[in-house]
């Protein structure tokens, strides 16, 4: 998944109402990095190698911990058990822009040009993080955005519609920190809830009907910033939603579950190889998996969800 990102979690200096909480200071293993393109260290921890050039004594102390978090908080946000893994997941964290570019140039070559189009944040791409450092607050929360792309990624059988995945990436943003622990906070995101108050606001709302073929690229696409972050908060609006209604959340379950298993071309009345063949026509999958997979999991009635949908996110908003 190739996306910009800018925003998200917050650090609170006063302590947080009860909830499930994780220590965000760890011991990584630390060992140099060289390469041509940089020089560096990695933070290996148990799910992660995170490979960086970043200086900052704040995001080297807190980002191991807040992906080892993340980790765990992607198991509770998609219900997929924890599973021995053969490889820690790759990420790269660098000190600047120029930094990352050069990589993105290196790792992507001729396909760079999207990513490289990015103005704060990085991407996810085949399974890997590339990021740089936006400050320390930006840089973990797109971490624990991208990682959860990441995670989806070395996880799933097949691929889910992105109207549901960039919704719950963007769950996975919001955070609180204090005194050296974590809690993520889903439905306390400033960024998102000013994107979807401006997006109803300002007639930039998308109709289910609308919303659900749309990718990231769709919404940075209109070259209108406005547009493309009332995209993000749209989506994150409908995964809260998916999620706070018990018939719909139970959908998405079974969802996941079937993409982890190899499953989900049943929902299309396609074949497993019928759709790998359509995965290898890049967006069009989405485009052509997207309405189905959603009437088939989550609702068939477009009219009725789409009202209960926005009075969920009219609220939400805060309108």
């Amino acid at each position: 998944m190739i996306a910009g990102l800018t925003l998200t979690g917050c650090e609170d200096p006063k302590p947080q109402p009860a909830g499930e909480t994780y220590q965000l200071t760890l011991q990584a293993q630390s060992v140099p990095w060289n390469t041509p393109h940089a020089k560096g260290q990695q933070l290996i921890t148990d799910h992660y190698r995170i490979y960086t050039t970043v200086k900052k004594r704040s995001l080297l102390k807190y980002l191991p911990g807040l992906m080892e978090a993340s980790y765990s908080r992607y198991l509770t946000l998609t219900g997929l058990s924890d599973r021995p893994q053969n490889k820690r997941m790759p990420m790269y964290i660098m000190s600047t822009r120029k930094e990352w570019a050069s990589l993105t140039q290196h790792r992507l070559g001729k396909h760079a040009g999207a990513a490289l189009s990015i103005s704060a944040g990085g991407y996810c791409y085949d399974g890997v993080c590339v990021l740089w450092d936006i400050g320390p607050r930006g840089t973990l929360s797109v971490a624990a955005h991208e990682g959860l792309h990441q995670f989806f990624a070395h996880r799933l059988a097949q691929s889910l519609p992105m109207w549901f995945e960039e919704g719950i990436c963007v769950l996975a943003e919001g955070h609180q920190m204090h005194k050296g622990t974590l809690r993520f906070t889903p439905g306390n995101n400033p960024g998102r809830i000013t994107a979807l108050r401006n997006a109803i606001v300002n007639s930039h709302w998308k109709t289910i009907d609308q919303l659900l073929p749309m990718d990231a690229g769709d919404a940075v696409g209109t070259g209108r910033i406005e547009k493309a972050v009332a995209y993000y908060g749209q989506v994150w609006s409908l995964a809260m939603f998916i999620r706070s209604q018990p018939i719909y959340n139970a959908g998405m379950q079974r969802m996941i579950a079937d993409a982890q298993d190899g499953k989900i071309h049943n929902a299309m009345g396609l074949t497993a190889d019928a759709l790998k063949k359509l995965k290898r026509r890049g967006r069009a999958y989405n485009r052509t998996i997207a309405a189905p997979i959603f009437e088939h999991y989550i609702c068939d009635d477009l009219e009725r969800f789409e009202r209960e949908y926005m009075a969920f996110s009219r609220e939400l908003a805060g309108l």
